[in-house]
């Protein structure tokens, strides 16, 4: 009989404990009003053929998820997924319209008026429209887009006896009327003989009703993973604005598309008003066409936007002169409408020359620094936790056990510094840390600085409470150039 081997050698084998998976904040949501052939909460997908069997070919899910898949560099592209999450019992919001009577034995006249006036009340305020011309068309479909080309923030549609007029804006305020343009001094087209307005139909906008999109996020943001969304629903103002103030509390960011040039007026503009607020984590795009185009433009803008792999070298991307696949170009911006969102901090779609691209203005920061912020934050979070949880003894409350979480957060700052995010710069802030000179010499060099209180400087309630010394991180944003001016000298 041999004795057993423990008695002088005992081996006892461990394994590191599992720490989180990083954030993948390409994971995006529609919240939308239709109903999927299943009855689950939520359902997440990698393509968009697996939505249309849900929610049908011709669904807005579909061709949402569809615009999205198409973007070439799209979610998938850093490994994100899509989230639909049917609402509950939510209505959208109504636009106010205007419709005609049956003006048929009319048209000869309409076609005959060369001067015409009248005022359209659009949500309260007067357009008066003067010198129409009618006398080059030949049927209401040619009317319609007359009066189209003078009414930006609203649609005209025509139809076999006479034509409507619906405004751009939705909810209880939305409200189209025509009316005699006071003092007008051509043909009235007010009257019986002519558009007959008093035989016309005004009737006014709803408010979107059921579940909000706060109260559906509140329902699944702990079940599903996601971080940007968008939505199927059609909102008011106010409505929009309260999402936007519940969004910028959260680690979430929102894309919505606006029709109306009304929404990037001063001051008074929903636009105008997040970027007041500084809610910077709600995308506002100016995108003036009709809502299937609309909800188009949001699911292709969000999922170009976000596709960076951020384990990548040079990665990050801005979406400027970015295209949208499947997307066309809003060509109804002007240089007057274009200073506005400028100001606004709204997004565009247009053309430039010949390309269709995004225009991307930062007065509500940018949608790539939103975006690139939160992957950053998530990322450090992960960091610190597996720092301290795959350990099978613990970090001392040192300052080697402060060194070794400083250099988990390093790790993700060097990441951001392969991925683009990152770059060595000049830190010009007047607000320092630590030691000041280090501060503008790794941010310099590297760019970035990592600091922690000295452990010797810590509280008693603190360390008894097992909290780590303050840790505080300086970074430089890489940045990027959207626009040039250039001076030439020329000499003979």
């Amino acid at each position: 009989m041999t004795i057993d081997i423990n008695n002088i050698i005992n081996i006892s084998l461990t394994s590191t404990p599992q720490g989180l998976e990083n954030a993948n904040i390409n994971s995006v949501a529609i919240f939308t009003t239709e109903l999927p052939s299943n009855l689950d909460p939520y359902r997440i997908y990698t393509n968009s053929r697996q939505v249309a069997t849900d929610y049908g070919t011709n669904s807005q899910a579909a061709k949402m998820a569809n615009a999205i898949f198409a973007q070439s560099p799209n979610i998938l592209s850093g490994e994100g997924r899509l989230v639909t999450i049917p609402l509950i019992n939510s209505i959208s919001a109504v636009e106010g319209k205007y419709e005609t009577t049956d003006i048929t034995a009319n048209l000869s006249n309409i076609l005959a008026v060369s001067n015409g006036d009248i005022r359209v009340v659009l949500n309260g305020n007067n357009i008066d429209l003067t010198d129409l011309d009618f006398t080059g068309a030949s049927t209401f479909e040619d009317i319609a887009k007359i009066l189209q080309n003078r009414l930006n923030n609203a649609v005209v549609e025509s139809k076999a006896t006479g034509f409507d007029i619906l405004s751009k804006k939705v909810g209880a305020s939305s409200t189209v009327d025509l009316v005699q343009l006071p003092a007008g001094t051509g043909t009235d087209l007010s009257t019986a003989s002519l558009f007959n307005v008093v035989a016309g139909t005004a009737t006014g906008g709803n408010n979107a009703q059921g579940e909000t999109i706060l109260e559906a996020l509140t329902r699944t943001e702990e079940d599903v993973a996601y971080y940007g969304f968008i939505t199927d629903l059609q909102m008011e103002d106010a409505v929009i604005k309260t999402l936007a103030t519940g969004v910028q509390s959260r680690d979430k960011y929102y894309v919505e598309t606006f029709a109306s040039t009304e929404d990037v007026e001063p001051t008074t503009g929903i636009c105008s008003q997040i970027k007041d607020a500084s809610e910077t984590k709600t995308r506002c795009v100016l995108y003036t066409k009709g809502i299937d185009d609309r909800n188009l433009a949001k699911a292709a803008y969000i999922s170009r936007g976000s596709s960076v792999n951020f384990a990548g070298s040079n990665t990050t991307n801005t979406l400027n002169l970015k295209s949208l696949v499947g997307v066309t170009p809003d060509n109804s911006i002007n240089q007057t409408i274009l200073d506005k969102t400028e100001i606004a901090g709204a997004d565009i779609y247009t053309s430039v020359s010949s390309l269709s691209v995004v225009l991307s203005f930062g007065s509500n920061d940018y949608f790539d620094n939103i975006y690139n912020d939160l992957w950053f934050k998530l990322a450090l979070e992960v960091a610190g936790f597996n720092y301290l949880r795959q350990t099978n003894t613990k970090i001392p409350q040192t300052e080697q056990g402060m060194e070794g979480l400083k250099g988990a957060w390093g790790k993700v700052c060097e990441q951001g510094i392969r991925n683009g995010m990152i770059a060595a710069g000049t830190w010009n802030s007047s607000e320092t840390f630590g030691n000041p000179d280090d501060l503008r010499r790794n941010i310099s060099d590297i760019g970035y600085y990592i600091y922690s209180l000295p452990i010797a400087l810590q509280s008693q309630a603190d360390r008894e409470q097992r909290k780590a010394p303050l840790g505080q991180i300086a970074i430089k944003r890489a940045g990027a150039i959207h626009s040039s001016d250039v001076i030439v000298v020329i000499e003979d």
